[in-house]
């Protein structure tokens, strides 16, 4: 870039005065100096403009998972950067951290309580300080936060509840089951049904709202005994271990989270036993018959962060968004496992690449330095090296006029012939789109249309797309089904007819061979 800005710069024009040209090239050089230190002082790279403050409840598994999405998603925000701050379940620690991001000024607070009413308080002061404040994972009570991402924790436990109902039958606990106007069957137990019950932190809103769920859809008749697990896997070994030791063995045990509901599976062994979060070490465990099921409860740190950028940047924002829950079994939880894994997988891999950036931008820093030093020394002994300059300018200028121009007229040449290409390959798609459905549509129909020979068609096609025409059209042809798939109510039977497949098992193997699954499984 600077070759061709001296160039453009330095050589004059036209003839002129040997004295005239040295006061040109003198004007001209400087000129170039202060725009390669510009340039060079422009090479850093871009500083956060708003700094984000997080403050979690807890360091388990399931904020580890959103940190990570957090952590992954920032990756495309690099004006934003995370001050992270864990409270360790304790409400004193979780709000005096709240107050020191206030006394800090950040631009924007992310905030997963550890209970709703005890850290509220600290969550309307950020708010009334002029903070947008996100409030993720736990619901605080009022209205004074920017944003709720979060679960349903109400639901969860109504997911429980359903749980439970439907295997009541398959234990033998149900002597007659008959539908009526109630919410949930209404069911005859053959006899005293126990649940246990491994709830999470005392206080806390999720552990509250999936207690009150779980109560509001349990039938008459089960009796739930609950302990308090405090959301850690070796607390709620140590509950269970000692409610065990003193009470019959339940018929089902329902855990406020999976680490939980594996602490009660190590102590209660066999019993069928339900978790809550569907995350890596819940999916293993119901993969390995240690638990039954689990529901989920989605983390989503890339939302979060989504949020924020919006709410920083002005742009419109979901103010509430609940996150679905569904119930995880052993046939969905192992390719949730593998997703899971790929994306673990995938997070290092980023965090591997933005250590590297990172290093590569220290060492493009220092690089700076040295040049912007250079360059000065340079400048300094510029006036001395002058007249030497000024000789070899005018020799480049009578090499450029010999050689260098007519190179560039050839890559002129060139970028001529590229743009031809690229219109003729626009040219090919319209005409394919335009008839894709076309039975008719053929190498002899194409080659009419674009008005070349079979030979000629075959030598331009393949140039501009690297395929044989026959190749490309069925490859359009997949790529319009696969849209219709994903759009339309059509079968793959329809889709296959409509885009003039031979048959349903043709289009089927066409469409595995190019998107590497079948059909069906989009």
């Amino acid at each position: 870039m600077f070759f061709f800005l001296y160039i453009s710069c330095v050589i004059p024009k036209k003839a002129v005065p040997l004295q005239s040209q040295k006061c040109c090239i003198m004007r001209n050089t400087i000129v170039i100096l202060f725009t390669a230190l510009a340039v060079l002082t422009a090479c850093s790279p871009r500083q956060p403009q708003y700094r984000i403050g997080v403050s979690q409840c807890l360091d388990d598994a399931w904020r580890q998972k959103m940190n990570y999405e957090m952590e992954r998603e920032l990756l495309l925000h690099p004006d934003m950067v995370l001050s992270r701050r864990i409270a360790y379940g304790n409400n004193e620690m979780q709000c005096a951290q709240i107050d020191s991001f206030i006394a800090e000024q950040v631009d924007l607070l992310i905030v997963s309580p550890n209970e709703a009413e005890a850290v509220k308080p600290a969550v309307t002061r950020a708010y009334r300080a002029g903070i947008p404040v996100i409030v993720a994972d736990r619901r605080v009570t009022g209205d004074e936060w920017t944003a709720f991402i979060g679960g349903d924790n109400y639901k969860v436990g109504s997911l429980m509840a359903q749980w439970i109902t439907s295997q009541l039958s398959s234990l033998g606990l149900v002597k007659s089951s008959a539908r009526s106007d109630c919410r949930w069957p209404s069911v005859e137990l053959a006899g005293g049904v126990v649940v246990l019950e491994v709830a999470g932190l005392p206080g806390s809103t999720p552990a509250t709202l999936r207690h009150q769920g779980l109560m509001d859809g349990l039938p008459e008749g089960v009796e739930v005994h609950s302990v308090m697990g405090s959301w850690y896997r070796e607390e709620a070994y140590k509950v269970v271990s000692e409610y065990l030791a003193s009470h019959p063995m339940p018929d089902l045990i329902v855990a406020h989270n999976d680490l939980m509901a594996i602490g009660a599976a190590e102590a209660a062994v066999g019993i069928p036993i339900m978790g809550v979060d569907g995350i890596k070490p819940g999916l293993q465990a119901i993969v390995e018959g240690k638990i039954t099921c689990s529901a989920t409860y989605s983390s989503r740190g890339d939302l979060v962060i989504d949020a924020a950028a919006r709410i920083l940047h002005n742009e419109p924002y979901v103010r509430d968004t609940v996150l679905e829950t569904v119930l995880v079994d052993a046939e969905a939880a192992y390719p949730m496992l593998k997703q899971d894994e790929d994306i673990t997988r995938d997070l290092e891999t980023l965090h591997l690449v933005q250590t590297q950036t990172e290093s590569k931008w220290r060492q493009m820093q220092f690089d700076r330095i040295v040049l912007s030093v250079f360059v000065a020394v340079f400048f300094i002994l510029f006036v001395a090296t002058l007249s030497y300059i000024i000789v070899r300018q005018l020799k480049l200028q009578t090499e450029i006029k010999r050689d260098i121009l007519p190179q560039l007229e050839n890559m002129q040449e060139a970028i001529q012939l590229s743009r031809r290409d690229e219109a003729f390959a626009e040219r090919l798609k319209q005409i394919v789109d335009e008839h894709i459905a076309d039975p008719n549509l053929n190498v002899e129909y194409l080659g009419s249309m674009l008005q070349l020979s079979r030979t000629q068609l075959f030598r331009r096609v393949k140039t501009v797309t690297g395929k044989g025409p026959l190749d490309y059209i069925r490859e359009q042809r997949l790529i319009r089904a696969d849209q219709l798939l994903h759009t339309t109510d059509m079968t793959i039977q329809q889709v296959a007819l409509e885009l003039c497949f031979s048959s349903a098992g043709y289009f089927t193997k066409c469409y595995k061979e190019y998107f590497g699954h079948l059909p069906s499984e989009r």
